[in-house]
């Protein structure tokens, strides 16, 4: 039996403009399996990447069996970050 997240909106303030995390509808993850890279920690590795940049949505998404953070800032750069070793993944601009 297929165990889904139930879809999620919540909003967190950060120095600044509020920070939209996405809405996620993929199937659970184990606890075993939870992302070693925390959300705040993958906004600071894309902070590093667009430093300036206002964040528009943040996703936790497993993609190819890996786990992936998606932060889209609003001027159409998307960071992907691996959610267990932090390492840069791709920049969509």
């Amino acid at each position: 039996m297929k165990h889904y997240l139930i879809s999620w909106i919540s909003a967190v303030l950060l120095s600044g403009p509020m920070l939209l995390l996405g809405v996620a509808n993929e199937p659970a993850v184990a606890q075993s399996s939870a992302p070693a890279i925390r959300t705040e920690e993958a906004i600071q590795i894309a902070r590093g990447v667009v430093p300036n940049g206002v964040i528009k949505e943040v996703e936790l998404e497993r993609k190819d069996g890996r786990l992936i953070w998606e932060i889209e800032f609003t001027n159409d750069i998307e960071v992907k970050i691996d959610a267990n070793s932090g390492d840069i993944v791709d920049i969509d601009d």
